[in-house]
């Protein structure tokens, strides 16, 4: 049996919510926009998942479009910005978001991190100008779990006509997310990390924005295509069963940390625990590069990663870990994601090859 410790790369899918799609399939096989009583019924599950969503949120049902994914949430906001002034954001955002600057933007700024994972709030401030169109901020960070000071932030834009964008997708279920005490004017989501089904994820829009797929009238003409209803329901159901996992959770990685002391293993945690999302922890192994780590868990039945899953198969260090620190650091360092099936007994096993493959290492000195 393969041990997941993997979750923030996708989380394993809750099969309760898949049998009940089954067991009241003839609800799921309309078009949403059909007429017809088949689309009637998936009309209103359709709608109902978008106020649970909405909901979960503080938002209104009508501020949320769904999509293919975080990946596309954040790249409509960061095609709308493009060629309109400057870009503020960090060097340790997801891929979703550097790449397309990379590919459409000329005008950005990237902000380091410090080695709590933070944004150097001095460095925000300054780039800060009345040429800056768009701020956009990974709320908890996909490989170090550190979470950014989203209302200091805030109060550093003020009242300037700055649009606001925040990628949420690890944040969301494992901490309690108001768009209104935020203050964002976008935020991007994923179904699929927490639990639901991969390819459907949200954009909220306080204000509309330039669709970036054309087509049909689907969600009020703001972006086409036929709506994937089952992403929308799993994704809207699994919202509550995450809310309740999180003390679990929480407590799981809390467990992973004990146990590494308690085993005597060579370790430090890369960010500040103190300020860190409850399902992400990731740690540097200075007796081994994470390539072999990697490969040896693997071989043994554990599953974890290197960096964003987005950039896996290369097995390159995490931009992340490097910006923070340094590529040494980074080439040794280790992500694990805890979610709503893993058990102590699980923790036990994995630690116990940590050890195996310490005192391997020594040895072999």
């Amino acid at each position: 049996m393969m041990i997941y410790l993997d979750y923030a790369a996708t989380s394993k899918k809750r099969e309760y919510l898949i049998r009940e799609i089954i067991e009241n399939f003839d609800r799921f096989n309309g078009n949403p926009d059909s007429i017809h009583g088949y689309g009637r019924e998936a009309k209103k599950i359709l709608e109902e998942s978008r106020d649970l969503i909405a909901k979960s949120i503080g938002a209104s049902s009508k501020e949320i479009i769904f999509t293919s994914g975080a990946s596309e949430s954040n790249n409509t906001i960061i095609h709308n910005f493009a060629n309109k002034g400057f870009i503020v954001t960090t060097k340790i955002e997801h891929p979703s978001i550097l790449e397309p600057l990379r590919e459409w933007a000329k005008q950005v700024v990237l902000i380091d991190a410090d080695e709590d994972g933070l944004i150097n709030l001095e460095k925000f401030s300054n780039a800060i100008n009345d040429d800056t169109k768009l701020v956009s901020i990974i709320l908890a960070n996909n490989e170090t779990g550190a979470i950014q000071p989203i209302s200091q932030i805030r109060k550093i834009i003020g009242d300037r006509k700055i649009w606001l964008h925040l990628d949420a997708v690890q944040a969301y279920g494992h901490i309690d997310l108001d768009v209104e005490a935020l203050g964002c004017d976008s935020m991007s989501l994923s179904g699929h990390k927490i639990g639901g089904l991969n390819g459907f994820g949200i954009l909220y829009l306080r204000k509309r924005v330039d669709n970036l797929i054309f087509g049909g009238n689907q969600e009020k003409t703001r972006r086409a295509g036929t709506s994937f209803l089952m992403g929308a329901y799993t994704m809207a159901k699994s919202y509550n069963y995450m809310v309740d996992e999180r003390e679990k959770i929480e407590g799981l990685k809390a467990y992973f940390i004990e146990q590494l002391n308690e085993n005597r293993i060579n370790y430090e945690i890369n960010g500040n625990l103190g300020n860190q999302i409850g399902h992400i922890l990731n740690i540097y192994f200075p007796f081994t590069k994470s390539k072999f780590l990697l490969t040896y868990l693997d071989m043994n039945g554990i599953c974890v990663s290197a960096g964003s899953a987005c950039t896996a198969g290369s097995l390159e260090p995490s931009h992340v870990i490097e910006n923070m620190y340094d590529s040494q650091r980074a080439e040794s360092s280790i992500r694990f994601s805890f979610g709503f099936e893993n058990t102590k007994d699980e923790i036990d096993k994995v630690v116990y090859n940590l050890y195996q493959i310490q005192e391997r290492m020594k040895n072999e000195r």
